[in-house]
């Protein structure tokens, strides 16, 4: 990153404390200096402490060239996030070679983190295959479509109830404390959900409705949780690539899931039994994960909220002031998020002529080895995503991931027909989704949202971002069913519907989706930039700033 120029304070680089006043006859250069130290403050001198040097970017107003509209990181900015100097150029520098103990502190702060993650994805995706196995108990009662459904959505709901609600609460009362109870609540969501036996009062499937909440409030916690830890707890050059492999234990997750299903569904015959090794598994790498949760707050909240905030009150208002004032970034973020996640239904309905071109069985066994296959084609995006995200730029790697998309989708609702008749194009456009879905736009949307506001709102707007996600996975899911089932007598697709009249909807929904992907893609140019804030390198004073209300109350 560029220096930035650090002029200190009267007094050989002393910061004013609460006991202090101004002096009245500070100069107006002196003044425009602690007005701006207010706001911004950047990475101290080497050899200043925290509280001896505060610095600041003077502001430059300008419009976006024709070629920093589809730019990233260092040009790809808006008219509003050059005012006051708050973002740091981000053009990365050469990467320093890591010292053993760095690479090993790097290596356990995305496995503590990564393990949200890990089990977001892995309790999102094995509830499927686990309700065909409680389907086998009949002493459970009937599964209808509709029970089934609910029983899937209900984490979601609380994903977003969790990331709306500890996004706020990560700005409020620190990040640690939410990180650890985020883990908790995904713990006993899995344990309740292992252990549910049917009753009279409630059945097993309304029980593990209730329990797929609990589950979901903690999944959907993790995301602000774990984003901004890893974000305030990784240096310039190491925070997109960090982010991005915790992001990726949700690929690790889905396949660990997929992995977990396939050996129970083989070597264990107790129908009972088999669903609830299922589920528990999934929790165990949460459970070793929670005692090493217990880690020091962050620099950046301390610094930055806790020492310049400590009335509660205020801060919170000051959580909603900060918000506003960035709401188009928020806008940015949320709605590409809430695109990319509409178009993620998009992709599953592949899924039904994938695995008929397997042709690896319709029983449970058979359901299991093609979820595996389909899941091993996600890991490359992952993996490609963590090594080329600096390089190639958050803003950019999002663009590319929503054109590609777009090709895709269009590819196929022009060429379905043929396509279906030729196996391993088919597998091979199947895989490319992956590939542009988690090298692109999956993984971008996580790490964008960690680095670009404020430290006084980070939680909250990548809380609220996520959420927006959740928001459009639910309404992708309903909107484009019916559209699939629109050429379907009654709008009912039976079995005894002509597999044609079937095959014009999902061509119509590939290319809405297809249309989407465009809109995803002008979207971020105009909305989304990826330039770090400065909060995120900067070091704050320990001591309420001049002219802020803890200044003025003290």
């Amino acid at each position: 990153m560029k220096g930035h120029e650090c002029p200190t304070t009267e007094g050989e680089g002393k910061s004013p404390s609460l006991d202090e006043t101004p002096d009245k006859d500070v100069t107006s250069t002196a003044k425009h200096e602690i007005e701006l130290s207010t706001a911004q403050y950047d990475s101290p001198l080497e050899n200043a402490s925290p509280a001896s040097s505060l610095c600041f970017v003077p502001g430059e107003s300008r419009r976006l060239t024709s070629k920093e509209f589809f730019s990233s990181s260092d040009l790809g900015t808006t008219i509003d996030d050059d005012v006051n100097g708050d973002y740091l150029d981000s053009s990365i520098p050469e990467e320093k070679p890591a010292h053993p103990d760095e690479l090993l502190q790097r290596i356990y702060t995305i496995l503590v983190a990564g393990t949200g993650f890990l089990a977001d994805s892995y309790d999102l995706f094995v509830i499927n295959i686990v309700l065909l196995m409680m389907r086998q108990n009949e002493s459970y009662g009937p599964l209808t479509p509709d029970v089934q459904t609910h029983v899937s959505f209900m984490a979601i709901v609380g994903a977003i109830a969790g990331q709306l609600c500890f996004g706020v609460c990560g700005d409020q009362y620190g990040r640690r404390r939410m990180f650890v109870i985020t883990a908790a609540l995904t713990i006993l969501g899995n344990v309740l959900q292992a252990t549910a036996q049917p009753r009279q009062s409630m059945g097993i499937y309304q029980q593990m409705m209730l329990y797929r909440f609990i589950m979901g409030m903690g999944v959907g916690g993790e995301y602000p949780a774990a984003g901004t830890i890893t974000s305030e707890n990784s240096t310039a050059w190491q925070r997109g690539r960090n982010l991005a492999a915790v992001f990726s234990m949700q690929g690790v997750g889905r396949l660990l899931c997929a992995l977990v299903l396939l050996i129970c569904a083989f070597t264990i015959e107790n129908t009972d039994l088999q669903w609830r090794v299922a589920i528990i598994v999934g929790s165990l790498p949460m459970m070793a994960a929670i005692f090493f949760r217990w880690l020091p707050e962050t620099d950046a909240f301390r610094h930055h909220v806790e020492a310049r905030y400590p009335n509660m009150r205020l801060r919170f208002k000051n959580i909603w002031k900060t918000v506003w004032e960035n709401r188009r970034a928020l806008a940015g973020t949320a709605g590409s998020w809430f695109i990319l996640d509409m178009l993620f239904y998009g992709n599953s309905l592949f899924s039904a002529d994938v695995t008929e071109t397997m042709g690896s069985g319709s029983g449970i066994r058979g359901r299991t080895v093609q979820n595996l296959i389909i899941q091993s084609m996600a890991m490359p995006g992952y993996i490609l995503a963590v090594i080329f995200i600096d390089r190639i730029g958050k803003k950019r790697l999002q663009l590319i991931g929503f054109f590609g998309e777009g090709l895709i989708f269009g590819f196929m609702a022009a060429y379905q027909s043929p396509l279906k008749q030729a196996p391993v194009v088919f597998l091979l456009m199947y895989a490319l989704t992956f590939l542009f879905d988690n090298f692109g736009a999956n993984t971008a949307t996580f790490v964008i949202p960690a680095v670009i506001y404020p430290t006084e709102a980070r939680s909250t707007c990548h809380g609220i971002s996520a959420a927006a996600g959740k928001a459009g996975a639910v309404v992708g899911a309903s909107a484009f069913l019916r559209l699939v089932s629109m050429y379907c007598p009654n709008h009912i697709c039976s079995e005894n519907v002509d597999p044609a009249l079937i095959d014009k909807g999902i061509r119509t929904v590939f290319y809405w989706c297809a249309v989407l992907s465009l809109v995803g893609f002008l979207w971020t140019c105009i909305f989304v930039h990826d330039r770090s804030h400065k909060s995120l390198d900067c070091k704050a004073p320990l001591t309420a700033p001049v002219g802020s209300p803890e200044y003025e109350m003290a």
